[in-house]
Formats: C-alpha cells, structure tokens, sequence
C-alpha cells in the first residue's frame, strides 16, 4: 500500500533532482497545468480555502476508503500548489503526517512567500484532517 512518506519521499526526490528553485518552480508549474482542474460546478464556498489572493478551490473527500483531492485556482503558483497537494494525496487510503514535516522535507518554508505557505498548509490541513463522511 502506498503511503504519504513514500510520496512525499518520491516528491521531494523528483523536486531535488530538477535543480535549484527557478527549475522546481517550473516544474510545480506544469504540475499544475497538467492537473485536472475542480469544474466549475464544483467551486462551490465549501471548497474554498482563504488566504490566497486570487480564488482557489480544494475538495477533498473520501469515496470507496480513498482520498480523492481536485482543486482548482486561476493563479498559476497557487494552482500548482493544488497541484502538489493533488500528488500528495489523491488515492491514498490512508493519511498520516504533519503539515510542518511536509514543508520541511519539501523545503517549502524558505521558498514561499508567508502568505503562499499559509495557503498551502491550509491546503495540506484540510487534507490531512478530512473526515470520513461527506461534507
């Protein structure tokens, strides 16, 4: 079974090999393009999460015992972040961590704006605590 520390692992390796932080950057970037992004229908206040400066939207909801994460921004940076927090999660079955070890073993802290990363520990709170039932 696949879990966050292994992602997580698999992340941060992928994120260090690409180079310095213009080229992780790049790569959250297409991350984000890449992903599929939260329909429009689906936006809905529930899913929003506060802080960031332009609209973004996070789902996250367990069905059939895994997590399922889709979210969606117009900004480029914080769509990636929804990105990463999509390569994160989505699927696991299982979800334990802290919001801290993610950030450190991503070496986030020291690369994002404090505004980005109070956004996106948000992000990774709402998916490291998301209740088994629907909202």
């Amino acid at each position: 079974m696949e879990t966050l520390e292994t992602r997580l692992a698999d992340i941060a390796q992928e994120l260090t090999f690409v180079g310095d932080w213009t080229d992780r950057y790049r790569l959250l970037v297409e991350w984000g393009e890449e992903a599929e992004a939260l329909p429009e229908a689906d936006r809905l206040p529930e899913w929003e999460v506060s802080g960031c400066s332009s609209p973004l939207w996070l789902r996250v909801q367990w069905s059939d015992d895994r997590l399922e994460v889709q979210g969606a921004s117009p900004g480029i940076l914080p769509q990636a972040l929804v990105a990463l927090v999509g390569r994160l999660f989505d699927g696991l079955e299982d979800v334990h961590g802290s919001d801290s070890q993610i950030v450190e073993r991503l070496e986030l802290g020291k690369n994002l704006s404090p505004t980005r990363l109070l956004v996106f520990k948000r992000m990774l709170d709402r998916a490291l605590h998301c209740p088994r039932t629907a909202p």
